[in-house]
């Protein structure tokens, strides 16, 4: 059983995001911070954070009654959620018609529950955001949450407003003023910048979460071909020699100096073929990628893109699936190389590289391995919120200190006042289903009519073989009887 302080945050140390929360009203509030009413926190794995945008809103809190520690709906009650006027626009930097309201950012207490609990009753009680004070008896400082990760349970797939953990003693003080005085704050995600993105992945090519991501981004990665460095990225990890696992297919060889996650645990597709197929789409990655940089930005660092790779990996999974019920269309060798040669990739330079440099390789994604296996880096941060193409893309377009045209396409202003869709909703539209129901009658009456016919053909034969059983034997007893003459 995993604590909930173990299933909510992970130390690491690389660039995070600044200043998340900033004090804006009241003044004296305000004042009680360094930085002009900033306050440092770390926002969590799961949900989507307003990348881009300054987000204002209102504080609200509700104690806990209940001893559940809001970790229940009915465990606390909020004040009257109602938006207010503000002098300030609710959302800025998205849109210049955005309505003067205030986003409900909804304050609890951490403990007893998972982070995710929390933050998905607190979503259900009105909450746009939500920010989570640090347990009493935490020793952790604002500066040491910059290198905490608040990871999600499991459970944080439908959760898609953002949420941060702050400390204690941060979080003693906006509660404080909420109980007294409207305490508004701002929101924001800043990320470092520079002229050109630079954007890392870790992934597995044998996990369909990863290969959905690359599916749906590979447009946006396209379009921004020219301005973003993109470098993936393989989780590969060793065992000790004598892990019984190391014999179960896990890792390339006995030593188990490389070792992969197996894909589909009771199947017949091992960690060592994931590996395998590791080293591929690194190889094709590497053969692929070619200069994309423009007179009109030769002042701006190079920036290479891989035309195939991107063409090869957005139909990796639908031409080779885990469950394949053949070797040509199954997770494998056999599968790439047909796939390779559909996108024009040259299978034997591949299986060079593959062959000279798989050890290489595989030592390198070992040593340069990520806090999660599912990791995003973009300029050296570390990226938080859900792993969705369209708030991905919005966290990209942060990273600019100009931001591109090629931005101005992709991203649409986010209604802070709306629940963030990302770049797939879960369920069916109701066009859809009734599209489905159109289809589904259409193949009835198709196979309807298939059947008539074909019983049709079938009573029409009955008949003539009855008709000409009827004439042989009317036949056979005419000749008997003849005979007889």
């Amino acid at each position: 059983m995993i604590s909930a302080f173990a299933s909510v945050v992970w130390f690491a140390l690389l660039c995070v995001g600044d200043a998340q929360i900033r004090v804006m009203s009241p003044q004296w509030l305000e004042a009680n911070f360094p930085d002009h009413g900033k306050i440092q926190g770390s926002t969590s794995t799961f949900g989507a954070p307003f990348f881009g945008d300054d987000v204002i809103g209102k504080l609200v809190y509700g104690e806990s009654t209940s001893g559940h520690e809001h970790c229940t709906v009915d465990d606390y009650s909020l004040p009257d959620q109602d938006q207010e006027a503000a002098p300030e626009a609710a959302l800025r930097g998205s849109s210049e018609n955005a309505e003067a309201r205030l986003i409900n950012i909804v304050v609890v207490r951490r403990g007893k529950c998972s982070f995710t609990q929390k933050v998905k009753v607190a979503y259900q009680k009105g909450a746009h955001a939500v920010i989570v004070v640090d347990k009493e008896d935490s020793d952790l400082t604002s500066q040491d949450l910059q290198n905490v990760i608040v990871a999600d349970d499991g459970y944080g797939g439908e959760i898609h407003i953002p949420s941060i953990l702050i400390s204690k003693q941060d979080g003693a003080a906006l509660i404080e003023a909420v109980s007294k005085t409207t305490v508004t704050v701002q929101l924001s995600w800043d990320i470092p910048q520079d002229h050109v993105v630079s954007m890392d992945l870790w992934m597995s090519s044998g996990s369909s979460d990863s290969l959905q991501f690359l599916k749906e981004f590979s447009e946006k990665r396209k379009t921004l071909n020219e301005v973003m460095r993109f470098q993936p990225h393989y989780a590969v990890f060793s065992m000790a020699s004598s892990d019984p696992a190391v014999y179960q297919g896990l890792c390339s060889d006995t030593t188990g100096n490389f070792c992969a996650e197996d894909p589909d645990t009771a199947g017949d597709i091992t960690g060592k073929d994931v590996l395998e197929e590791d080293v591929r789409q690194l190889c094709i990655h590497e053969l692929t990628k070619k200069s994309r940089s423009t007179e009109s930005r030769s002042k701006a660092p190079a920036v290479e893109y891989a035309e195939e790779y991107w063409n090869y990996v957005k139909q990796f999974e639908s031409a080779c699936p885990l469950a394949g019920n053949s070797p040509h269309a199954k997770f494998g060798t056999e599968c790439s190389e047909k796939l390779m040669q559909k996108v024009g990739l040259d299978m034997d330079q591949v299986r060079k590289c593959v062959i000279s440099t798989q050890d290489e390789k595989l030592r390198k994604e070992r040593d340069n391995s990520a806090w999660s296996p599912r990791a995003l880096r973009i300029n050296g941060w570390r990226y938080t919120g859900m792993m969705d193409s369209d708030l991905v893309t919005r966290a990209v377009c942060a990273g600019f200190t100009s931001k591109p045209k090629e931005c101005q396409d992709l991203i649409a202003p986010r209604n802070p006042f709306e629940v963030y869709a990302g770049s797939t909703q879960n369920g069916i539209s109701i066009s859809m289903f009734v599209g489905g129901l159109v289809s589904l009658a259409v193949l009835l009456c198709l196979t309807l009519l298939c059947y008539r016919r074909r019983l049709k053909v079938n009573i029409q034969h009955s008949i003539r073989e009855e008709v000409m059983l009827e004439v042989q034997t009317q036949m056979a007893s005419y000749s008997k009887l003849g005979g007889e003459l």
